[in-house]
């Protein structure tokens, strides 16, 4: 009894900063949401309105915009990472010579920020001076086309973020008894039975990890679309996280901006009860 209150007691003042801040301002967040502010007239009394920004939210339609940008966003960043990142991973567990070599130049994108990878690629594919346009002997748009602006943010993402998947993925594999592709062998079952068999099951609890953590930062994704896009041409590339961001600080609506990331923030946790969930059957959190 007396360590565990000597635990509690060290425990205490994490759980004090972790009050201050995070939960903190969620709670002035939240009943910010509840006014109409304007940031010009911070010195103003704010008006109570009550759920009048949240009616607004769902009667707007730059939030559908966004949200459906979000949404194909994530669904084709995450999916794509996620077959690169098992071709990948599998073609190094194949490995038998040179995996630690290959490992360290396949991280190398994931460990660059993501402001850094927005402007290298930004010069990149730069339709004029850009290294791409003159290799290709084309002069392409790429972030200024509404039809190619949002595959071209998803491709930045894939670029610097199948790492990430390459990584977990291939932990997994290479925590599987090796007895087990011993028996296959015997049975003379070839590899792409052994990797339907074995391998594809082993892993599911990394592949549900790797949805999770992914699809919680792309739908959160603010920073590469801020720098290459700004949310246009138009609203081609507009995410709920950067309307966010707009609505705070270009259009000064502080309440409004709250209750948009409010919605943000219950959205990304049911997601992520789903995914949890999911995890929990598979006995993998408990």
């Amino acid at each position: 009894m007396r360590n565990k209150g000597l635990g509690h007691w060290m425990l205490a003042p994490a759980l004090l900063l972790l009050l201050a801040l995070i939960i903190g301002p969620l709670f002035y967040s939240a009943g910010l949401s509840a006014y109409s502010w304007n940031l010009t007239d911070i010195d103003l009394p704010k008006q109570f309105t009550g759920l009048a920004n949240y009616t607004k939210l769902f009667g707007d339609p730059t939030v559908g915009t966004a949200v459906l940008n979000t949404v194909i966003y994530v669904v084709f960043a995450v999916g794509i990472e996620l077959v690169l990142g098992f071709l990948v991973a599998a073609a190094l567990f194949e490995m038998t010579k040179g995996r630690r070599l290959a490992n360290a130049f396949i991280l190398l994108p994931m460990i660059i920020a993501p402001v850094i990878t927005a402007l290298l690629w930004r010069y990149l594919l730069d339709p004029q001076f850009g290294l791409v346009a003159q290799l290709t002997g084309t002069s392409i748009g790429w972030f200024g086309d509404a039809q190619l602006a949002l595959p071209a943010l998803i491709a930045v993402d894939v670029w610097q973020w199948t790492p990430f998947v390459i990584l977990i993925l291939h932990a997994g594999m290479l925590s599987i008894g090796t007895e087990q592709f011993e028996a296959a062998s015997i049975d003379g079952a070839g590899r792409p039975t052994i990797y339907r068999r074995i391998v594809i099951p082993a892993i599911v609890p990394q592949v549900m990890i790797v949805l999770l953590f992914r699809t919680m930062d792309t739908y959160r994704i603010f920073d590469t679309v801020f720098v290459l896009t700004k949310g246009g041409p138009g609203l081609s590339t507009e995410t709920i996280g950067l309307y966010t961001y707009r609505t705070g600080f270009s259009y000064f609506d502080m309440g409004y901006a709250m209750a948009l990331s409010i919605f943000i923030l219950v959205t990304v946790v049911i997601i992520s009860s789903v995914y949890i969930r999911l995890l929990r059957r598979r006995e993998v959190l408990t």
